[in-house]
């Protein structure tokens, strides 16, 4: 991964270290392993413009935020929280964004007009549309998008991992699950 800077100690632990360039220098964040699960989690170093399209996708999440830009991110209530946390550095690395990547379906009714210029229902249609939404990290993700970060790692779980890379993946990186990062004998 072009972002990974390694594995390293972060806190108690090692984690998974990236070091994101943006306007304002490099900034620090990390992926840890847990107790459980780490080969359900994985790091996507998404293309920022690639992300942001997809977000602002009908039916994703905060769409509010998505459809603003770096011109009013700054007034978001919490961005001060994320330009202090980005300021730590790497001895207090940032953690991921928590995101999921997924298809939802829409059922779309198609209708004819009648002889009486009504409209009857003749059949449907399935439109398939990928969507994102957050669980956490949306003012960190604006930031960075703020800065002009080109490309940064999200968390997501591994089942949304591969079409997270397919849509707004950056060009020549693979997805990777926690457990491939940061293999058990290095967590401790």
């Amino acid at each position: 991964m072009r972002l990974l800077r390694g594995i390293e100690k972060i806190h108690y632990g090692h984690g998974a270290m990236f070091e994101v360039p943006t306007e304002q220098g490099s900034v620090y964040m990390c992926a840890t392993r847990s107790n459980y699960e780490n080969e359900k989690r994985a790091v996507v170093v998404v293309d920022a413009k690639k992300f942001l399209a997809l977000w602002r996708r009908e039916g994703s999440s905060h769409d509010d935020i998505a459809h603003q830009g770096p011109e009013t991110w700054p007034t978001d209530r919490k961005y001060k929280d994320a330009v202090d946390g980005f300021s730590r550095g790497q001895e207090n690395p940032v953690p991921l964004a928590l995101v999921h990547c997924y298809e939802q379906a829409e059922r779309i009714w198609k209708y004819a007009p009648t002889f009486f210029g009504f409209h009857k229902r003749v059949g449907t249609e399935v439109r398939i549309q990928a969507t994102l939404s957050f669980t956490n990290g949306i003012t960190r993700t604006i930031w960075l998008m703020t800065t002009g970060a080109k490309a940064f790692p999200v968390e997501c779980d591994a089942k949304s991992a591969a079409l997270l890379q397919a849509l707004a993946g950056f060009e020549g990186e693979q997805y990777k699950t926690i457990a491939e990062l940061i293999p058990d004998r290095l967590a401790a």
